[in-house]
């Protein structure tokens, strides 16, 4: 990432995270606004918000891309515990304690938006506005996970019996199918003749596709020359072991354990929320952020749709910026809290 400097952090759990640092511009008035915090998803790096920072820079903003736990120059951990949602959102505020940030708009993708909503959850006077994207509402997990009944809530609204893939990344041979089946899996992402959809929609779909190693022609970002040599050194042999304990940290109680007695005041977002969702993506469909619990629990939601599958910072990242840039705008967010 042009301009960004790389850092490493060792923090009080004696982890390391690898983040990288974008200065705020000095001649835009905004050096003194919040930062942005670009949290990545499944199965990516800090480098899938690389096509988006260009766009994202004439904010004169600051920006900080982490690698978050278990991915790229951060600690891998085979331990779920360390996965717990208040002890990684305690990471993340390591991190901004080191650059001396305490206002922050975390934007998240995937994964990274329920970390995102997490870091509101548990450090709400430092975020700004939250913006998540090709995932759904997250609120505090008050009972234990059961995939079968996320599965039949979602199948209601979506049509399909979305969900069953937890249970799949969550299972114990999980990362040896994947790390050995590289190109079968990122082609189950594919938009072409619905191939996400029924990999990632049905029950055991994206486990057969892997048995039997079935591949689509690569789409996109994967199909760029050297994407799967890149794959592979990220996740080949144990490599998915530790980015999947956030599947595992999600169904096996995990997060349930640290967030069951949280105040019901936690169920509330009270500042501007942003959900950007792809009209070709059947994992993280828009309508899963149009829901009553939704609207009742954010108090200024605003929904954005874009012509994308699910990787929409590599797909439509300008068109992604923009849509950002615009809510920024309209919501007065390029200005310190105390001018607004």
């Amino acid at each position: 990432m042009e301009f960004f400097i790389e850092k490493q952090l060792i923090n009080s759990r004696s982890l390391q995270y690898t983040y990288f640092a974008g200065p705020a511009s000095n001649t835009t008035g905004t050096a003194d606004g919040p930062a942005l915090l670009l949290l990545h998803g499944f199965p990516h790096t800090a480098q899938l918000w690389a096509p988006v920072i260009p766009w994202l820079l004439a904010l004169g903003l600051r920006i900080l891309v982490p690698d978050l736990l278990g991915y790229g120059g951060t600690s891998k951990p085979w331990d779920v515990s360390y996965f717990a949602s208040d002890a990684m959102a305690s990471d993340i505020a390591e991190i901004l304690a080191a650059e001396n940030i305490s206002s922050v708009i975390p934007i998240g993708h995937d994964w990274g938006s329920f970390l995102a909503h997490r870091y509101y959850l548990y450090y709400p006077e430092q975020v700004e506005a939250i913006v998540v994207s090709s995932s759904y509402y997250q609120a505090p997990i008050r009972n234990p996970i059961n995939v079968t009944e996320i599965v039949e809530e979602r199948e209601a609204l979506v049509g399909f019996p979305l969900g069953y893939y937890y249970a799949f990344f969550s299972s114990p041979e999980a990362a040896s199918l994947l790390s050995g089946n590289l190109q079968s899996f990122f082609s189950a992402g594919s938009t072409e003749n619905d191939t996400m959809k029924k990999t990632f929609g049905y029950k055991d779909g994206l486990h057969n596709w892997l048995m039997a190693d079935k591949r689509m022609p690569l789409e996109g970002f994967a199909a760029e020359p050297g994407f799967l040599g890149d794959a592979e050194a990220q996740f080949g042999d144990t490599g998915f072991i530790s980015p999947l304990m956030w599947y595992q940290a999600f169904v096996n109680g995990t997060h349930y354990q640290v967030e069951k007695d949280l105040p019901e005041s936690a169920d509330r977002v009270d500042k501007p929320l942003l959900h950007i969702s792809g009209s070709k993506d059947a994992l993280g469909p828009g309508m899963l952020y149009e829901t009553q619990e939704a609207r009742t629990a954010i108090k200024d939601l605003t929904t954005a749709e874009v012509d994308s599958g699910h990787f929409i910072p590599l797909e439509k990242p300008q068109e992604m910026a923009k849509i950002i840039t615009d809510w920024f705008e309209s919501k007065n967010l390029l200005q310190p809290s105390s001018e607004r």
